[in-house]
């Protein structure tokens, strides 16, 4: 880990002076004033990297401005303030919306709403925080046919997801209307850490502060007991707490958190001792598997401070610099997403990041219907669910085009389909023999069959949900008795796949549809697995690799000629090979026994390392710059119970 300065530039300067431009008072006047904080516990620009600040009194606008790419050099920063003076009649309502957005201003992830008046002769303080808990609690209003609504100065119009004249605030719908006269008095320093807003206060370096945290459970039949009841237990003395999430909040190597505010009823308080009271939401997320529990960590003199609302986060995004925050090193793996079950299978595109999260087996040995699919975006964040309670999902493909998720599901027999920007998965094709791998290339979708033994490619038609499938086609070779076909590869020209055989006997395969003909290129293989092609410019496969899971060792055949070339092993005693991915120069592969990422040159040359001490890596992809895979994570526990360590991670290449 490295320790970076925070920037000294502050948000609240910006906001002042936008509000002065504006007609709305910043600071200082004779009449009483309104000062709104605006604090957050998420990281910028991973979480949000857009927020729009709107304001009317009786109706009328009075402030409307957008801050975008925050979290960026140069930037705006957090906490910020939006100051209003009393207006000729005090008894005018003020309201102020914060919409939060990721991917830009009409990707809205979140809505905070207040209905209050400004106080007369006074300058009252007014938190209006844009928290992790109430990620979700907005989306944008679409027509009939999906478009988004817009006002007239082109912005999406936002749908609050809490009835009317409630908003959200730590995951709870509660009434907007606030009570001016019971607001606390203005003091920068209670918001800034101790600083006047002028980057000279401290801030919170969440992970250095839970470095040594340990981890707890919420207690979830005391919740489901009384849902209004969310407590966990912490040892005794003061402590921090902070969230324990699947990739929102500010992450570490492993761990990604939200700190929560101490004495806080949005944040945590202590009582009996050792009891922390959480908001519903906590327990709320914790039950539904979206949590993995809450870290706590000493807090006082000598360790760090305890966080609260005066105690900002510390980040590129904080206006508050007087302290450190630990950033992450950009030579170190860095993560997607974490706490996830035993994910299996890994696609990169231009927009985001999608992966399966494995499905885990009862104290009989019996498969239950747990797995998902999930996305997030390229550069983590909290993962969004495409599809819940799927039957053993294998494989995944992406369609850019379409905007649409492919899946197999091997419990069921069932191929998927859902949209990309979420919505009802569908059953595409149903009554498969164990279905397991899938590819797509164009419109032509193809997967295998594990038990039934075959390997299909399909062309599909339509788009979003009129997506259909066309007849399918057998590739298999004439005459073929390779068993257990496994992970498929497709591009413009070819599709290759493995038969990964029997465990501990070289009766595994590789074969390739080339030209309109499939052809056997390897037999006698000792169980190959995963697979990958090298394509040129044009869409066309060069050359295929793939990986002997126990042989250990890493096979290139040449497709560019006229003859399909003979196999090439580049690489021996790599023990459990475990995923395998092509870029322009190099051939990655990971070694699921020693924990390794690595790469080699496709020419030959010495092998190099990118990742050691991996829990159990599996599935490699690649994008221009970088290369991300899965760790499936430690076994499940005696009783079935999943550990949840498995990860999404990533390095520069």
């Amino acid at each position: 880990m490295r320790t970076k300065r925070t920037s000294s530039m502050s948000m609240a300067a910006a906001f002042l002076a936008l509000a002065g431009a504006a007609g709305v008072a910043s600071c200082g006047g004779e009449k009483g004033q309104l000062m709104v904080v605006f604090q957050t516990d998420m990281s910028l620009p991973k979480d949000i990297d857009t927020i729009r600040v709107e304001a009317t009194l009786d109706g009328s606008i009075v402030y409307d401005e957008t801050f975008e790419r925050l979290g960026g050099e140069g930037s705006i920063r957090l906490p910020a303030t939006l100051g209003f003076l009393t207006p000729d009649d005090p008894a005018q309502a003020l309201r102020v919306r914060v919409i939060a957005s990721r991917g830009g201003k009409d990707g809205v992830r979140l809505l905070r709403e207040v209905l209050t008046t400004v106080p007369e002769g006074r300058t009252a303080t007014l938190h209006m925080p844009i928290q992790f808990l109430c990620d979700g609690s907005a989306e944008v209003e679409r027509d009939e046919h999906g478009n988004a609504l817009r006002d007239a100065q082109g912005n999406v119009l936002v749908k609050n997801s809490c009835p009317e004249g409630q908003s959200c605030v730590a995951g709870s719908c509660v009434p907007r209307e606030i009570d001016s006269r019971a607001l606390p008095v203005f003091e920068a320093k209670a918001v800034f850490g101790g600083g006047d807003g002028d980057s000279d206060g401290l801030c919170f370096d969440t992970v250095q502060c839970f470095a040594a945290a340990a981890s707890a459970p919420v207690d979830l039949e005391r919740f489901a007991a009384n849902p209004g009841d969310c407590v966990a237990h912490a040892p005794g003395g003061e402590v921090n707490v902070a969230l324990l999430t699947q990739g929102g909040g500010i992450c570490g190597e492993s761990a990604c958190y939200v700190p929560l505010d101490a004495e806080s009823d949005a944040g945590f308080r202590v009582e009996d001792g050792n009891v922390l009271r959480l908001p519903p939401e906590v327990c709320k997320r914790a039950q539904q598997g979206k949590l993995a529990g809450i870290a706590i960590a000493d807090a006082g003199e000598g360790r760090c401070r305890k966080k609260g609302t005066d105690l900002p986060t510390c980040g590129p995004w904080s206006a508050s610099g007087g302290g450190h925050y630990t950033g992450p090193d950009a030579s170190a793996p860095i993560p997607v997403a974490v706490a996830q079950v035993h994910p299996v299978s890994l696609r990169v595109t231009a927009g985001g990041v999608a992966w399966i999260s494995g499905t885990t087996f009862d104290e009989a040995g019996m498969a239950r219907a747990d797995g998902e699919l999930k996305t997030a975006p390229p550069g983590g964040g909290e993962p969004l669910s495409l599809g819940a309670a799927q039957a053993s999902p294998r494989d995944l493909a992406i369609d850019e085009v379409r905007q649409l998720a492919f899946w197999t599901n091997a419990g069921d027999g069932t191929l998927m389909a859902a949209p990309l920007a979420g919505g009802e998965p569908r059953v595409l094709l149903a009554d498969l023999k164990q279905p397991e791998g899938l590819s797509l290339s164009g419109d032509a979708l193809t997967w295998t069959e594990l038990w039934g033994g075959g390997v299909f490619r399909a062309l599909l038609s339509g788009s979003g949900a009129e997506v259909e499938l066309g007849t399918p086609e057998d590739l298999m070779p004439p005459g073929s008795a390779f068993a257990s076909p496994y992970r498929v590869a497709s591009a413009a020209d070819a599709v290759c796949w493995t038969y990964q055989g029997t465990l501990g006997q070289q009766d595994g395969a590789v074969a390739c549809r080339v030209r309109a003909e499939t052809h056997t290129i390897a037999a006698e293989q000792l169980t190959p697995r995963e697979i990958a092609l090298d394509v040129d410019a044009q869409g066309n496969a060069v050359a295929v690799y793939w990986a002997s899971f126990e042989g250990g060792s890493v096979f290139r055949v040449d497709l560019s000629g006229e003859a399909i070339g003979e196999p090439e092993e580049i690489a021996s005693d790599q023990g459990q090979l475990n995923g395998v991915a092509v870029d322009a120069e190099h051939v990655y592969w990971t070694r699921r026994d020693e924990g390794t990422v690595v790469r080699m040159p496709k020419d030959g040359g010495e092998q190099e390392v990118l990742a050691s001490q991996q829990k159990r890596p599996g599935d490699i992809a690649l994008d221009e710059t970088t290369v991300y895979w899965i760790n499936e994570g430690s076994p499940d526990q005696e009783d079935g119970t999943p550990v949840k360590d498995g990860a999404i991670l990533k390095r520069a290449k």
